[in-house]
């Protein structure tokens, strides 16, 4: 059985996009915009899952995101955050808040097949 796959964005084109690319690959991606929301979503989802965070449009502060993210990281879910190439700055309010490595949106783009395909 494949894993939970959730998105945290506000983004609407964007969050088609990757609904989209889950489709494909014959994945189902569920956006979630609380805190509340995400961490029923991620205790349902149980192991192995993946968290897709929209740092250009995120519906919850970036310390909170790094939280769950670190959390769910101790269940063995894979973390991608991802910005505009042109707002750097955001990445490095990211990495400061403690999100892993956070991409521009380009290159999510390209390795977003190979994410989910790993579910």
């Amino acid at each position: 059985m494949a894993g939970c796959a959730l998105l945290v964005s506000s983004d609407l084109f964007f969050i088609a996009k990757v609904k989209e690319a889950a489709a494909a690959c014959s994945r189902e991606v569920k956006t979630v915009r609380s805190h509340d929301a995400l961490q029923r979503e991620a205790a349902a989802g149980g192991e192995g899952g993946l968290l897709l965070i929209d740092l250009e449009k995120p519906t919850m502060p970036l310390e909170v995101l790094a939280g769950v993210a670190r959390e769910l990281a101790e269940r063995n879910w894979k973390v991608a955050s991802f910005f505009s190439h042109v707002h750097v700055e955001t990445a490095e309010k990211a990495q400061q808040a403690g999100l892993p490595q956070p991409m521009a949106r380009s290159k999510f783009v390209r390795v977003l097949p190979e994410l989910l395909a790993s579910l």
